[in-house]
């Protein structure tokens, strides 16, 4: 098995002579041991163990399986291609950084040749190599610590989490991939560190963390209801639904209990949770946007004398959505989008059951609320009727005489109503 402090003993890694400085105290580790050295790129392999890559290869796992260059580049190279596709802007401005100035920040790897720090860095290099068959290297510190060695994995895992404060902005992590790299870091019968452990290192809340691993929880539940693989992180990545689970998460936690009794009504819940989802995802409703929905369900509904009502009201649908849904196999994003058109009346069926809850949930709040959702109503027909009848990219040609016909009678029955509802508030006013 390939050990680079193998090589650099033996002579065989050229040093660069900077001496690198830890940004933490690691046990077994001292800077003034360390060197930085010029490693061969065929010696390195990209850590499966990050949350972005994790998230990255997640459908693919059983396909791909980490090795650097020498063994098989086939995992390299499809990493690669995730890391240029995550921002491919950020990775042209470090190749020519490199190109004009060479590597101005070192990474670190660990003795078999796993990166802990400088995917970005390595991506260049390797893109340099490629296309202009020149011999590169890449500078990095050679940690003396091993996946294989359970006892070393929370050592590696504070030194990433301390080198991404100190060389990568939080905010820039996307947050499916912290989730993932939280839970991957904190689950299982042997943690790589508690989730307090995880909360320190990171300079993260531990309540936020809490958060964050419990979003990654129900994603992997949502995956399971719909018959995707449970480690299968990019379908919600790529629907934009993040933002769903984490509320999601807060929301079960805060309105229910442990007892069994409680424990049903959350399941019963959870599934509701994950048609409203569906839903979401079928009209195209993501980000902000969703989550604002879903915020709203939760206080309107979940948080309500109305829960138990919706969850039996819906019950058949989810039931039935997620059956066919898992006879489907659903491997990613576009096996979904395709089920989920297939689905469309049973889809369409808890969209306008779940409408229906909201709307009366709204309209009961308040006078002012309740004006406030006419007024909106009425702007969203004003606002189509200046876009000449339609709405964002559409066009005339792309709706049918059928669909049009359509149209026109929602239109005649919306006229009806206003008339009959505007007769009834001047009753009121005499």
């Amino acid at each position: 098995m390939l050990s680079l402090n193998e090589l650099a003993k033996e002579g065989k890694l050229e040093k660069t002579g900077a001496k690198p400085k830890l940004p933490i105290k690691v046990d077994g580790v001292s800077s003034e041991t360390l060197d930085v050295y010029k490693i061969p790129l065929e010696y390195l392999y990209y850590n499966d163990k990050n949350g972005r890559i994790a998230t990255g290869i997640s459908q693919y796992q059983d396909e791909l399986h980490p090795a650097n260059d020498q063994e098989n580049p086939r995992y390299n190279n499809f990493v690669a291609k995730l890391i240029e596709q995550d921002n491919s802007s950020a990775l042209k401005r470090t190749e020519k950084s490199i190109q004009e100035s060479g590597q101005q920040v070192y990474g670190y790897v660990l003795d078999d040749g796993r990166i802990v720090d400088g995917n970005r860095r390595f991506t260049a290099l390797r893109d340099i190599h490629q296309s202009t068959g020149r011999t590169v290297y890449f500078e990095a510190v050679v940690l003396p610590f091993s996946y294989d060695n359970t006892t070393e994995r929370a050592k590696i895992k504070k030194l990433e989490l301390a080198i991404q404060m100190g060389v990568e902005e939080r905010q820039n992590y996307d947050p499916v991939d912290l989730a993932v790299d939280i839970y991957q870091t904190t689950s299982g019968n042997d943690p790589i560190m508690t989730q307090a452990d995880y909360a320190v290192d990171s300079h993260m809340r531990h309540t936020e963390v809490k958060k964050y691993y419990d979003g990654a929880v129900y994603m992997k539940k949502f995956l399971e209801f719909i018959g995707a693989p449970e480690s299968n992180f990019n379908i919600i990545k790529e629907s934009k639904v993040w933002s769903l689970f984490y509320e999601m998460g807060k929301s079960l936690s805060k309105n229910f209990g442990n007892d069994s009794e409680s424990q049903v009504r959350k399941n019963e819940t959870m599934n509701s949770y994950f048609g409203v989802i569906l839903y979401q995802i079928h009209v195209g409703v993501s980000g902000n946007t969703a989550r604002t929905h879903i915020r709203e369900y939760s206080k309107n509904i979940v948080n309500s004398g109305n829960n138990e009502d919706f969850n039996d009201d819906v019950a058949d649908m989810v039931d039935d959505l997620s059956d066919s849904l898992q006879d489907d196999e659903i491997h990613d994003t576009s096996d979904l989008m395709q089920s989920l058109t297939d689905e469309n009346e049973t889809v369409e069926a808890l969209g306008d059951t779940f409408d229906s809850y909201m709307r009366n949930a709204r309209n009961s709040e308040s006078v002012d609320k309740f004006i406030r959702n006419i007024k909106q109503n009425v702007k969203y027909y004003h606002d189509l009727n200046e876009d000449g009848g339609l709405i964002g990219t559409l066009r005339y040609n792309e709706v049918s005489e059928d669909q049009l016909k359509e149209l026109q009678k929602y239109m005649r029955d919306l006229n009806q109503l206003s008339k009959e509802l505007f007769s009834k508030y001047g009753d009121e006013i005499r």
